[in-house]
């Protein structure tokens, strides 16, 4: 079987490159695959071992089993030649080195979905860039902020403390209005830098008041860009020195949840949504809104 192998940790893709279907990849393996999911231990000494070499007092401390329970698990590894024992200690082999990693990342997407499932599953995906669906790990450390009855305003309070208290914001957007236009308004005037990729549908709003006066009177202002995607996008990202907020669009209703937002100051999320940022400014051009008629 032929496979294409990125080097690198996080950049690591193992794929079956002869067009065999995945049901009939698991069909002949599938005895190797349960042994891993089918036991916790298995799992946790893999992914305990991706981190480097452990002695066995370490992986029972990292597991929290006794030796009597570790040791089968770990013949058991041994036996499917993913670990081996260099001077003492337990390590991952070669090929380990290559399962461990994926092996991590389907734990931790299963952990972001877990913690946020009804997030996730409201929510159209699609204009997430596809490298940064596979990246949704990043976002364990998340928080979902919501409008409720005790708190009607509190997505719109939680993104107007992060705007101001931005140092830059980078943003990516389908939906505008006078009140976060006056936020961004108001970190422009501060002379802070700002780049604003937006939707086609948008940079046609822009072009019309009460923002053509606006930004006529912020041209003066060079560390403020505003670009355009050339097609559609469904989304409302803004991500500052040490903040992500997420906005998505409803899935029942097809329209932008004001309701709710995904927020987090893990440096890990603020750098993923960076790259969803930036996957969008590649692409994009500046804003040229035409003279008045």
């Amino acid at each position: 079987m032929e496979r294409m192998i990125c080097a690198g940790r996080d950049s690591l893709i193992v794929r079956p490159m002869t067009g065999v279907p995945p049901l009939e990849i698991y069909d002949a393996y599938h005895d190797e695959i349960q042994a891993i999911f089918r036991s916790r231990l298995l799992t946790q000494v893999l992914i305990a071992l991706g981190s480097g070499s452990r002695s066995l007092p370490a992986l029972r401390d990292a597991t929290g089993s006794s030796s009597q329970a570790l040791i089968p698990k770990i013949r058991q590894l041994e036996a499917l030649q993913y670990v081996e024992q260099v001077r003492g200690d337990y390590v991952l082999t070669p090929i380990g080195r290559l399962v461990e990693p994926e092996i991590e990342r389907l734990v931790t997407l299963m952990g972001v979905l877990g913690r946020h499932r009804e997030f996730w599953v409201e929510h159209e995906l699609d204009s997430i860039p596809p490298e940064s669906l596979g990246e949704l790990r990043h976002l364990y450390n998340a928080m979902v902020i919501r409008d409720v009855e005790e708190d009607i305003y509190a997505v719109h309070a939680m993104f107007a403390e992060i705007i101001r208290k931005a140092s830059w914001v980078h943003g990516v957007s389908s939906i505008m209005s006078p009140v976060q236009a006056n936020l961004i308004e108001q970190v422009i005037i501060e002379n802070k830098p700002v780049e604003l990729v937006v939707s086609p549908e948008i940079a046609g709003k822009l072009a019309k008041e009460p923002y053509r006066a606006t930004l006529e009177s912020l041209k003066e202002y060079s560390r403020a860009v505003i670009y355009v995607s050339p097609a559609p996008f469904r989304l409302g990202m803004a991500v500052t020195e040490s903040c992500l907020s997420l906005g998505l669009y409803r899935r029942d209703t097809g329209t932008y949840d004001t309701a709710s937002d995904l927020v987090s100051s893990d440096p890990a999320a603020v750098a993923w949504g960076e790259r969803v940022f930036r996957h969008y400014r590649a692409i994009a051009s500046p804003l040229s809104i035409p003279p008045d008629k």
